[in-house]
C-alpha cells in the first residue's frame, strides 16, 4: 500500500494553482455576477455527511458559473455567532471566532 503524504499533495497542487492563476479573479463589468453563499462552518462538531453535500454543492455551482463566465463571489469562513458556536466555546474554553478552535473540522 502505498503511504499518504498530504504535506507532498498539497505542494504540488498549490504549484499548479498558482501557475494556472485557478484562484486569481479578474472582475469584468461587461459579465453577469453571481454570488453563492453556503452556510458557513461553525467551530464546533466533527465533519460529517451534511457538510460534504452542503460544501460541493456550493462549489460545483460557483465553479460552473465561473466557467460560463460570470463573475463569481464565492466566500467561505467560519460562522462564529449562534447557539452551536457558543456551546462550542463553553465547552472547549475556545472564543467562538477563533478557527483553529480543537473541534473545528480543519
Amino acid at each position: 500500500m502505498i503511504e499518504f503524504r498530504p504535506q507532498q499533495l498539497d505542494k504540488k497542487w498549490q504549484q499548479r494553482w498558482t501557475e494556472s492563476r485557478a484562484f486569481e479573479v479578474d472582475a469584468d463589468p461587461n459579465r453577469p455576477k453571481f454570488y453563492c453563499l453556503e452556510m458557513f462552518a461553525y467551530p464546533s462538531g466533527h465533519a460529517h455527511v451534511g457538510h460534504v453535500r452542503n460544501y460541493i454543492l456550493g462549489d460545483v455551482m460557483a465553479r460552473t458559473k465561473r466557467l460560463r463566465g460570470f463573475n463569481v463571489l464565492h466566500p467561505f469562513g467560519w460562522d462564529a455567532f449562534g447557539l452551536p458556536a457558543e456551546n462550542a466555546a463553553i465547552k472547549t474554553g475556545t472564543h467562538p471566532r477563533s478557527p483553529l478552535s480543537t473541534t473545528s473540522p480543519t
